[in-house]
C-alpha cells in the first residue's frame, strides 16, 4: 500500500467515525464503533474484506447517516 493510499484509508475511517458519532446514539453507536475498530485492526489482513462487509451490513440495518460512505467503504474490498 502506498503512502497516499494509507492516508486515504485513514481519512475515510476518520470520516466514517465522525458520521457514526454524529448520527447514532447508545448501543447502536457502540456497535458501529466496535465494527469500525475491528475494520481498522484488520487492515492489511486476509479478513479485512469480511470486516468491511460486516460494517456495511450493520450500517444498512441501523445507520442511514452513514450510508453516503458505503460505496467508498466497499471500494476498500480486495
Amino acid at each position: 500500500m502506498t503512502r497516499s493510499e494509507k492516508a486515504e484509508h485513514e481519512k475515510l475511517i476518520a470520516e466514517v467515525r465522525a458520521a457514526v458519532e454524529q448520527n447514532t446514539t447508545g448501543e447502536q453507536r457502540e456497535r458501529l464503533l466496535a465494527r469500525l475498530h475491528q475494520l481498522e485492526q484488520a487492515h492489511g489482513t486476509e479478513s479485512f474484506g469480511d470486516h468491511v462487509k460486516a460494517l456495511v451490513e450493520e450500517v444498512e440495518v441501523d445507520a442511514a447517516g452513514i450510508a453516503p460512505f458505503m460505496s467508498r467503504l466497499s471500494s476498500l474490498l480486495p
